[in-house]
């Protein structure tokens, strides 16, 4: 969500996990829910590390985006899920096969899709994919000093797309790791082989923006790489 971070969890309720997405009560009137997490509030904090939400509340159903829950704030409970725990989430958040992803049909272009919004069950699903069907690739446009990286692997149901790259641990490891883009691109795939011969993708859509009716879509994009075998925090 441009300088700040769109946040994602699963809560276990009723037998199962529910995957949720926290956002800050004290942005209620905000004309579109894309305001984040500012980047002050996470710093230290690790992925699969385990918070307290602090007065939730329902907040109200915009489809795709399902996920979404009101609160106070998050109390960090100072340690990080487990690995078996960790990998029963990605399995159990996983779509079946033969079930659109986000419970209503992708529409897609040339090499992205997205689902029109108002439609849809979820805005935020997982899908197993084969490591070596995975192919990334980077550019730089004009005023942005990060590269875009992209993406392109099988999305069940809508073969081939090219997708943005918004894992940020991914992409941190990318940028530490190597100065050049090109290097960059071969440190993410390299990470990504290694995480096993199967790894798990937490697939993600977009939100628009205000006044801007080219932006309405919900895009599909690439939010999260998991390794099965060791879930990395």
């Amino acid at each position: 969500m441009g300088k700040t971070y769109c946040i994602a969890g699963a809560v276990f309720e009723n037998g199962r996990y529910r995957v949720v997405r926290p956002l800050l009560t004290k942005n209620r009137a905000a004309p579109v829910r894309n305001v984040g997490w500012s980047p002050y509030l996470l710093d230290g904090h690790a992925r699969w590390e385990v918070f307290e939400l602090i007065g939730p509340e329902p907040a109200e159903p915009q489809p795709p985006h399902l996920e979404d829950v009101w609160v106070r704030s998050m109390r960090p409970r100072r340690r990080l899920a487990p690995p078996d725990q960790r990998r029963t989430i990605l399995r159990t958040t996983a779509v079946p096969l033969d079930a659109p992803i986000f419970g209503a049909p992708l529409s897609m272009t040339h090499a992205a899709a997205f689902v029109q919004p108002g439609t849809g069950e979820r805005s935020l699903a997982t899908i197993l994919v084969p490591s070596n069907q995975l192919s990334f690739s980077g550019c730089r446009r004009a005023g942005v000093l990060e590269p875009d990286f992209r993406v392109i692997l099988p999305v069940p149901g809508a073969a081939e797309r090219s997708l943005p790259v918004k894992d940020h641990f991914l992409l941190r490891r990318a940028e530490t790791g190597a100065q050049l883009m090109d290097e960059q691109i071969t440190l993410l795939t390299s990470t990504v082989r290694q995480m096993g011969d199967q790894i798990a993708i937490r697939l993600g859509l977009s939100r628009g923006f205000q006044g801007n009716e080219a932006s309405s879509q919900c895009w599909l994009m690439a939010d999260g790489f998991f390794s099965l075998e060791d879930p990395q925090p």
